[in-house]
């Protein structure tokens, strides 16, 4: 296991009684644990098979109004580069999760790009 992955698993163990079932559920269910950024941040993450990640939150936080499209989406290399698109309700966040690339072009140079829409990163990316 990588050194990420480790960090990853340290920073989980967060309380999700106060978090709406309307989201805790459906996060949950789809693989996302509840996971400590520092500085007050928290997101909900997935680590896939090769070692690369999902992170949503809601501005920064666990909660928020599913409805609202507020919900920001990333996924993020092992070794580095993201892709995130924020401006999302949470089921099109974790519709992100699902369908966002890893964040590595075909020639192995990662990518660092924020989009303002599913739709545009995946033109760019696909």
């Amino acid at each position: 296991m990588s050194e990420l992955a480790d960090d990853l698993d340290r920073k989980t163990g967060l309380g999700t009684d106060r978090v709406r079932t309307t989201v805790r559920e459906p996060l949950g269910a789809a693989g996302f644990k509840p996971m400590d950024l520092g500085d007050g941040c928290h997101a909900w993450y997935r680590r896939a098979d090769d070692g690369s990640h999902a992170l949503i939150s809601h501005n920064n936080a666990l909660d928020g109004d599913p409805a609202v499209k507020d919900w920001i989406v990333g996924q993020y290399g092992e070794r580095g580069g993201f892709v995130e698109v924020g401006g999302l309700p949470l089921s099109r966040a974790l519709e992100g999760a699902d369908t966002l690339p890893s964040p590595m072009r075909p020639d192995g140079s990662l990518v660092e790009a924020l989009y303002p829409s599913l739709q545009q990163a995946l033109d760019d990316l696909g």
